[in-house]
């Protein structure tokens, strides 16, 4: 059965800005940067100190937390050259090298965790999400080399950031076997900590919802877990080998269709409680919503009628990268602020250096009802979605 009504979309409220032609201004300083945490398997405090609603919510502003960022333990690199993975590191190239003949560099800001912990303090980061780099965890393996290799990845992971606050992870999974997917999903989270994992919008030429993830998708909503879906492959790479177009228009549109796929292909339908967090703000997902649940009712291949968009896009999470602070702000109206999580994609080039400056123009001034929207982008959302 396809997607449908099961999952109720965002309701119109106090949640959605509003935008108007222009963008609004904003503070040329962030509010002073907050103390307070906690444990990684608790959430921000409350910051304490000062009285009234609003101005918690005023210094809560710079506890960001990015949900969209990537890291590598350099343990895995060691361990590729010393012959023990599935996956061979050449000390010369800095490369990673895959059976398949493929190889990935490895950028120095990748596995280095203190220049990172500068780069957060610079942006008034205060928790980031680790995932993977989508490119090096293995979906060309087969099933126990993926295994495997997805294990180095998480176990290095995890005993990088240790009780470390400022970090929490989403695991490497084996996506080539749903079984395995499944069982390594459960035990990064159940023995590990982990929030969830990441995966790719597509297995190496296989949509997500033709993959065999069955036993995935079944943990992570008996677990509660985050699935954080992210492009490697793209379609039409052919036509994109100039201009960064492989990343500038292939991973938004990787990222509409693998959502639109799950949709559509019942995913929702069976395990209606997940928790899929879409990289790239869900690429145009916001904007083609529409234009597929009128496919749905007048168009052939459809198994179900969608009454509305926010069927559709009341399923998924989405992060901020959009990179205009005026798609970011139709995203927000769109779907609700309790819909979007702050995201950089550190340390990659397409990252956002001011994300701060970036959601304040998409949202507001920070004023006033404005202060509950970005509250939610920078970090409430988070909190509900990963119970961090």
């Amino acid at each position: 059965m396809a997607g449908g009504s099961r999952r109720p979309g965002p309701r119109p409220g106090p949640d959605r800005p509003r935008i108007s032609g222009r963008l609004h201004g904003f503070p040329s300083r962030p509010a002073p940067y907050a103390t307070g945490g906690a444990g990684r398997d608790g959430c921000f405090d409350d910051v304490g100190g000062r009285a009234g609603g609003l101005e918690r919510l005023e210094s809560r502003q710079n506890l960001i937390f990015d949900l969209h960022a990537h890291y590598l333990s350099p343990s895995v690199p060691a361990r590729a050259a010393a012959g023990d993975l599935p996956v061979r590191y050449d000390l010369t190239s800095r490369r990673l090298g895959f059976p398949s003949g493929s190889s990935r560099p490895v950028p120095a800001a990748l596995i280095d965790l203190a220049d990172r912990r500068r780069w957060m303090k610079d942006r008034e980061i205060r928790r980031q999400m680790l995932s993977p780099w989508m490119d090096i965890t293995g979906d060309d393996l087969p099933g126990r080399e993926a295994e495997q290799w997805c294990r180095a990845l998480n176990d290095g992971t995890a005993a990088d950031i240790g009780d470390d606050e400022s970090f929490l992870a989403l695991a490497a999974l084996p996506v080539v076997d749903g079984r395995r997917a499944g069982q390594e999903l459960r035990r990064c989270v159940t023995e590990k900590g982990f929030k969830g994992g990441a995966l790719p919008t597509q297995i190496n030429g296989t949509d997500l919802d033709k993959a065999g993830l069955d036993p995935l998708w079944e943990t992570a909503e008996s677990l509660g877990a985050i699935l954080f879906i992210h492009p490697f492959r793209v379609m039409g790479a052919d036509r994109m080998q100039s201009h960064f177009l492989g990343n500038v228009c292939g991973n938004p549109f990787e990222t509409t269709l693998a959502a639109l796929r799950l949709y559509f292909g019942g995913i929702f339908a069976r395990w209606p409680r997940l928790k899929i967090l879409l990289a790239h703000g869900g690429g145009a997902l916001p904007y083609l919503a529409g234009r597929a649940v009128h496919a749905s009712k007048n168009a052939p291949g459809f198994d179900r009628v969608v009454e509305h968009p926010d069927a559709i896009l009341g399923a998924f999470y989405y992060d901020t990268l959009l990179h205009d602070p005026r798609a970011l702000g139709h995203l927000i109206a769109t779907v609700g602020a309790d819909r979007v999580a702050a995201g950089t994609d550190y340390p990659f080039p397409m990252s956002l250096d001011d994300p701060i400056a970036h959601i304040k123009q998409a949202v507001g001034s920070g004023e006033g009802e404005d202060d509950h929207l970005l509250d939610k982008v920078f970090q409430g959302t988070a909190e509900s979605l990963g119970g961090c």
